[in-house]
C-alpha cells in the first residue's frame, strides 16, 4: 500500500496515494471544465505526486527525517510523455508539477547544475531520484490526443505571454485541487465553504435596490440615473473589454456594479471582482455592496481587513460566517470580491501556491477596475497584458472605470481591440456634470496658503508630501481641524473621516489637510478646495471632492505651486505629471477637466517616456517573451520577485491604537499559527521607509515579536491622535507620499 498523507498512528486513517491522485485529478478536472481545460488539469492532477511512490517517501511518512523530492518525478514523466507530440505542452505540465509546493520556478538553461532549482536542472535529476515506478501498476494510461485538443491550439499559437498565462491557469487549478483534497482528508476542522446566493438572486436584489433612483428630483441625480440606465442597457453585450468614462460624482460605483451583475447573469459568468487602488478607500465600497447584497456574498480582501469589524453587530459573533469569508479569501470562490490593485495583480504574477489558488477563479468573471488611472505607470503594460489575457482566452469581461481615462489601448497587445465605452456620450456628461471651476494661483507660500485655508470655514487642502501636510495642519485654526496621511493607521483614518463627514453634513466648521489618499473614490464633499500642483488626473480627482453633490452653483478648486520650507524636492514622477499639467491648465484654461484635456495630458505624459522601458520597468513581459525561443522558457520566479506594485523597501509597524492590539499581540506570542492574529492586526499597521524605521529602532521605540513583527512601544510620545506616527527627523519627501 502506498500513502499520500499520514494522520495519526493507525494506517487505516491514512490517505491512500492513488485516492489522493484521483481526487486531485477529479477536482482539477472539474475546475477546468468550464474553460475547456478539463483533460489537461486532470492529467496534471493525476501525476503531481507520483514521486510519493518511492520507498524513501513512504519511509518519511512512517517517521524518517530524510527529505524527499516528490514533485520532480511527475514533471519528468509528463515531459517525456509529451516530448514527441507537443514539447511545449510537456513543459507547461512540468512547470505546474514542479511548482506545486515550492512555487513555479524559472526555466533556466540546459547547462544548469543539478543542484539548481530551475526547470531544466530538475528535469535532469531522474537518475538521482528514488525509484517511483510502482505508480505504473496503479495509474491508468494517459491518452495523449486528449491533451492536445482544439482548446490549446489558439493559445499556444498566440504568443509566449499567452502560453505563460495558460501555465498559470493550470497551475492554479492544480494547487487549488491539492489544497482542497488535503484539507478534506485532514479534517482539522470542518470547512464551511461555498453555499452563497446565486448570481440571479443577487441581480434581483440589486435591481430592486436601484429602483429608488428611477425618479430623480435634481439635474445631478437625473444625470446619474441616465448613466445607470445606459450601463444596464450595455450589459447585454458579449464579454469583452469595456471602459466607463464618467466625471467624478457621476455614480459610477452603482452603475458599474449594475452592469457587472446583469452582464454576468446574461453571459453565465461566475463572479464580480471589484478592484480598487488603495486600502484606504476600499472599506466604503465594500460596506456599500455588503449592505445591498449581503455580508455572506461579498469578500473584502486586502491587507488592512479585520473580519470581525467588517460584520454588523448581529453577525459579529457568527464564527461560521467569519471562517467562511476567511476561507474564501484563499481562492475567491464567492460571488463578489472587493480587493486592491496590489492583491489582484501581485496574485496574478506570483509564483507561490497560496497566492495562485485564486487565479483560476478570475476566468469567467466580470472585473471592474475602479480609478484605473492609479495603476502604477512603471507596471501598466504587464498589468494590461494580463487583463487582456483574461478577456481574450478565459471568457472574462473587464471594465476600466475612471473620470480621467488613460490611453489604455497604448498598452494592449496588438491583436486586442480598444475598450468599448459603456456610456453613449461621455463628452456631454462632462459638460453636464461640471460643478467646479479650477483656478490656477501660481506660486504660493505657506503663509499665504494658511491665510486662505483659515479664511474658509469648510476647506479641503491636498498636498504632495506628508511632511507638507503635517506642516500646514499645524498652522490651521484649532476648531475642527483634521489631517489625513498613511502615517495614521487604517482604524484611525476611518474615525477621522467619520468625524469630517459629520461636520460637513451639519454645516459645521471643518478644515482638512490631506495627502492624495483622499482623492480616489472617497465620498466626501467640501465647497472649496486647494490642490498642490500635480498630475492632471490628481487635480481632477481632487475636484471630485469639491461640490460633489452640487449643493452650490459652482465649487472652486485652487491649484497652487507650493513654495514651502517643508519641501526639499518633489519625486520625479510627481514632478513630470505636474510639469505636463501646468501646460494643460494653460492650454485648456476654460475647462481643464474636459475629455480633450485629459487625452492631451496622457498623450504628452506618455511621450516623455521611452515606451520600451518606462511602462514595464522591471521587464516583466521579457520574462516570458524571449526572441527566437521555441520552448516555453518562462522565468516565473524572477517575474514574481520583480513584480511589486508598491515599493518593497518599507517596513510595517504595528501601533497600539486600541487595547485590542495588546490582546492580539499576546496571541501572536503563544500561538502556533500566528498568521491569523497578524491578519487581524493589519488595520493597526503603518508602513514607513527603512531609514525611518532605523531612526525609531535606534531610539529604542520598537519591540520585536517572533523576529518579524515590529511594534511601537512608546505610543504616548511617538503617535499623535491628530497626525499619526511621529517619525524622528522626517526629511524623506520621497518616502510614503500618501
Amino acid at each position: 500500500m502506498y500513502y499520500a498523507h499520514s494522520n495519526g498512528s493507525n494506517l487505516d486513517d491514512w490517505q491512500l496515494l492513488i485516492d489522493h491522485l484521483k481526487n486531485v485529478a477529479n477536482i482539477a478536472s472539474d475546475l477546468g471544465k468550464d474553460i475547456n481545460l478539463s483533460s489537461q488539469a486532470r492529467t496534471i492532477g493525476l501525476y503531481h505526486d507520483v514521486g510519493k511512490y518511492s520507498e524513501a517517501f513512504q519511509k518519511r511518512l512512517h517517521g524518517s527525517s530524510t527529505r524527499v523530492d516528490h514533485a520532480t518525478a511527475g514533471a519528468i514523466e509528463l515531459k517525456n510523455l509529451m516530448n514527441k507530440a507537443n514539447p511545449v505542452i510537456g513543459t507547461i505540465f512540468a512547470f505546474c508539477i514542479l511548482g506545486h509546493h515550492g512555487g513555479l520556478p524559472d526555466y533556466g538553461s540546459p547547462i544548469d547544475d543539478l543542484s539548481e532549482n530551475t526547470l531544466c536542472a530538475r528535469l535532469k535529476r531522474k537518475e538521482n531520484l528514488e525509484d517511483y515506478n510502482a505508480y505504473r501498476s496503479e495509474m491508468e494510461e494517459i491518452k495523449i490526443h486528449d491533451l492536445i485538443n482544439i482548446r490549446l491550439n489558439p493559445i499556444t499559437k498566440s504568443g509566449a505571454f499567452s502560453i505563460s498565462f495558460l501555465t498559470r491557469m493550470l497551475y492554479s487549478m492544480l494547487v487549488e485541487a491539492d489544497f482542497l483534497d488535503t484539507e478534506t482528508f485532514m479534517k482539522i476542522e470542518e470547512k464551511p465553504r461555498g453555499e452563497y446566493d446565486e448570481i440571479d438572486d443577487l441581480v434581483r436584489i440589486y435591481n430592486q435596490f436601484i429602483k429608488q433612483f428611477e425618479q430623480p428630483q435634481t439635474f445631478l441625480h437625473r444625470t446619474r440615473t441616465k448613466i445607470l440606465k445606459e450601463c444596464l442597457e450595455a450589459s447585454r453585450q458579449k464579454p469583452g473589454l469595456f471602459s466607463l468614462t464618467v466625471p467624478t460624482g457621476g455614480g459610477k460605483t452603482y452603475s458599474s456594479m449594475a452592469f457587472a451583475l446583469n452582464h454576468a447573469l446574461l453571459n453565465n459568468l461566475k463572479r464580480i471582482i471589484y478592484v480598487i487602488p488603495y486600502t484606504s478607500i476600499i472599506e466604503q465600497n465594500a460596506a456599500l455592496f455588503k449592505g445591498i447584497l449581503g455580508f455572506q456574498n461579498v469578500l473584502e480582501h486586502h491587507s488592512n481587513f479585520d473580519w470581525k469589524q467588517s460584520m454588523d453587530f448581529e453577525q459579529s459573533d457568527d464564527e461560521e460566517l467569519s471562517t467562511k469569508l476567511k476561507l474564501a479569501s484563499e481562492n475567491w470562490d464567492i460571488p463578489v470580491v472587493v480587493t486592491t490593485n496590489v492583491q489582484f495583480f501581485e496574485s496574478l504574477f506570483s509564483n507561490k501556491p497560496s497566492r495562485s489558488r485564486k487565479v483560476h477563479n478570475l476566468a469567467q468573471s466580470v472585473i471592474i477596475f475602479d480609478e484605473v488611472q492609479m495603476l502604477p505607470r512603471e507596471f501598466i503594460k504587464p498589468c494590461v497584458y494580463s487583463v487582456a489575457e483574461l478577456v481574450m482566452n478565459y471568457s472574462s469581461t473587464a471594465i476600466f472605470c475612471t473620470a480621467t481615462q488613460p490611453i489604455i489601448e497604448n498598452f494592449l497587445p496588438e491583436k486586442v481591440k480598444r475598450p468599448i465605452e459603456l456610456v453613449k456620450n461621455p463628452q456631454q456628461l462632462y459638460k453636464d456634470l461640471k460643478r467646479v471651476d479650477i483656478i490656477s494661483l501660481g506660486k504660493v507660500t505657506d503663509d499665504e496658503l494658511t491665510d486662505w485655508l483659515n479664511h474658509y470655514s469648510e476647506i479641503l487642502c491636498i498636498v504632495n508630501t506628508r511632511k507638507h501636510a503635517k506642516g500646514l495642519f499645524s498652522r490651521l485654526q484649532m476648531e475642527n481641524r483634521y489631517h489625513l496621511s498613511t502615517l495614521m493607521c487604517a482604524v484611525h483614518r476611518r474615525e477621522v473621516l467619520k468625524k469630517i463627514n459629520s461636520h460637513l453634513k451639519n454645516d459645521e466648521v471643518c478644515r482638512l489637510v490631506s495627502t492624495q489618499l483622499i482623492e480616489a473614490g472617497v465620498d466626501i464633499d467640501f465647497p472649496v478646495g486647494f490642490r498642490a500642483l500635480a498630475g492632471l488626473d490628481s487635480i481632477i480627482q481632487a475636484a471630485g471632492r469639491v461640490n460633489r453633490e452640487n449643493k452650490n452653483d459652482k465649487g472652486m478648486l485652487f491649484v497652487f505651486e507650493p513654495d514651502s520650507p517643508c519641501i526639499k524636492r518633489i519625486p520625479a514622477y510627481i514632478q513630470q505629471g505636474a510639469d505636463v499639467a501646468r501646460k494643460i491648465l494653460r492650454d485648456f484654461a476654460e475647462d481643464p477637466t474636459s475629455l480633450d484635456a485629459v487625452h492631451a495630458y496622457f498623450k504628452e505624459l506618455y511621450d516623455l517616456h521611452d515606451p520600451t522601458i518606462s511602462f514595464d520597468r522591471e521587464n516583466i513581459i521579457g520574462c516570458f517573451e524571449k526572441p527566437g525561443v521555441m520552448d516555453a522558457e518562462f522565468d516565473f520566479r524572477t517575474a514574481a520577485e520583480k513584480f511589486h506594485l508598491i515599493d518593497n523597501a518599507t517596513k510595517s509597524i504595528i501601533v497600539p491604537y486600541s487595547d485590542k492590539v495588546y490582546e492580539l499581540l499576546d496571541e501572536v506570542k503563544i500561538s502556533l499559527k500566528p498568521r491569523k492574529f497578524l491578519r487581524d492586526l493589519q488595520p493597526y499597521t503603518v508602513n514607513i521607509f527603512e531609514q525611518e524605521f532605523n531612526a525609531l529602532q535606534n531610539l529604542g521605540k520598537i519591540d520585536v515579536y517572533n523576529d518579524t513583527v515590529f511594534v511601537l512601544n512608546d505610543f504616548k510620545h511617538f503617535y499623535s491622535d491628530q497626525t499619526g506616527l511621529i517619525v524622528p527627523d522626517d526629511n524623506s519627501e520621497t518616502a510614503i507620499l500618501l
